[in-house]
């Protein structure tokens, strides 16, 4: 053998003999087989939160008891009730105790299904202040001969004891007291008036020929002591059949309309109203309180109150423009003769309310009350309350917070 096979042959034992080595040396250090354990129960310690971030423990759910059922409530389609001072109303959505002159809820829908009661009430000094005005749901006012003026007034769901004071009817009547299919209560008429109230189909108490609901105030003249009591002429009404469910188309009320929907044109402010009637007597003021919403009532420069001293308000006032026409009918011993005011078809209105005016139309065929409407058709919304509605001839000036208007503007007559 020679050098070189030895050589290799010694390589390749040296080689056997490290890798015998290392088979042992691995098998010397690899780690005793762990006996499987048996199954247990693991408990998972408590640790102590850490300040920064909180463990958020899952607990296993406590039983609990089964709950109690809740009986189903009955579910109404009917919308949920609005606030009458939210309401908008209409007389084809009107909620059946709401009162169709005012807006406003009534505590007994049965008082909205009778006549109204239309009284006729003096206006001249002398009558200052009168008795139950304050409570009327419309007062219209109007002229007369001699210059001065008196009021219509009209109660459906307020009935007063003392109404005060009353005094004789006029043409106005003729065309007022069908609108509200209403009851007209008065001192009497001249003669031609008399007998055109006896030719139409309106009710009439007049105080000459059915005197039971009427009676006379202690230590009043002759001009201011008739006075009406509201609930005899309802016993009267009832006991002779003249009693009648009414259906009043009423008018169209919102409390906070959106202005910006309205016609620019016919809308402005208006906190300071003068109408022109006769200065010596019945002039007529109304200046708007921001604090009440309403407008306040000053006749003669001075305020118009009842007779505890409370100044008459009103949540609407409507200037509303209707063509006079003179007569020959002679009021009374000194010649004054009557003026006949055309209240039906249609004119020019104002609608004053909450400090502004809203410039349109009023219509009416005579059987049912009048529609306030823009020129463009559509309906001029009322403030709920009451409302004084002042009849003028079409040649009236109005002054408003000092400026001067006449009907022919912002209107369609």
């Amino acid at each position: 053998m020679d050098l070189t096979q030895t050589a290799h042959r010694i390589a390749a034992m040296a080689l056997l003999v490290v890798m015998a080595w290392t088979v042992v040396a691995c098998r010397d250090s690899a780690p005793a087989p762990t006996p499987t354990p048996e199954l247990e129960v693991v408990v998972f310690a408590t640790v102590a939160p850490t300040p920064t971030m909180p463990p958020t423990p899952t607990p296993s759910p406590t039983p609990q008891p089964s709950p109690t059922p809740t009986p189903a409530t009955a579910v109404s389609d009917a919308p949920p009730a609005i606030p009458a001072s939210q309401r908008v109303s209409s007389p084809d959505n009107r909620a059946p105790n709401e009162n169709p002159l005012t807006g406003l809820p009534v505590d007994d829908p049965a008082v909205l299904h009778r006549r109204p009661l239309m009284v006729r009430i003096g206006n001249d000094p002398i009558a200052r202040p009168q008795v139950g005005l304050d409570q009327a749901e419309i007062v219209y006012e109007e002229l007369v001969e001699w210059g001065i003026t008196r009021f219509t007034a009209i109660f459906l769901s307020q009935t007063p004891e003392v109404i005060a004071p009353i005094r004789s009817a006029r043409l106005i009547n003729l065309y007022l007291t069908p609108q509200y299919q209403g009851v007209l209560a008065n001192s009497g008429a001249s003669d031609p008036v008399r007998w055109e109230l006896s030719q139409s189909d309106i009710i009439n108490l007049d105080e000459f020929f059915i005197p039971d609901p009427f009676f006379y105030r202690e230590n009043e003249g002759w001009a201011t002591r008739l006075a009406l009591n509201a609930q005899a002429a309802r016993d009267y009404l009832q006991r002779e059949g003249l009693e009648a469910d009414v259906s009043l188309r009423g008018f169209y009320f919102n409390p906070a309309p959106d202005v910006s929907a309205f016609p620019p044109e016919a809308i402005a402010p208006a906190k300071d109203i003068y109408i022109p009637y006769p200065p010596q007597t019945s002039d007529a003021r109304w200046v708007y309180d921001d604090t009440q919403g309403l407008y306040l009532r000053y006749t003669q420069g001075e305020p118009m109150t009842n007779p505890d001293g409370e100044q008459l308000t009103a949540a609407n006032v409507i200037i509303y423009f209707a063509e006079h026409q003179a007569t020959d009918i002679v009021e009374d011993i000194n010649g004054a003769t009557s003026i006949r005011i055309l209240m039906n078809g249609q004119g020019t209105a104002w609608v004053l309310r909450d400090g502004g005016i809203l410039k349109g139309n009023w219509e009416t065929d005579g059987s049912q009350t009048p529609r306030f409407f823009f020129n463009n058709g559509q309906d001029i919304p009322l403030k709920p309350g009451n409302t004084w509605i002042e009849v003028v001839p079409l040649e009236y000036t109005i002054t408003i917070d000092g400026q001067e208007h006449t009907r022919l503007e912002g209107s369609g007559q």
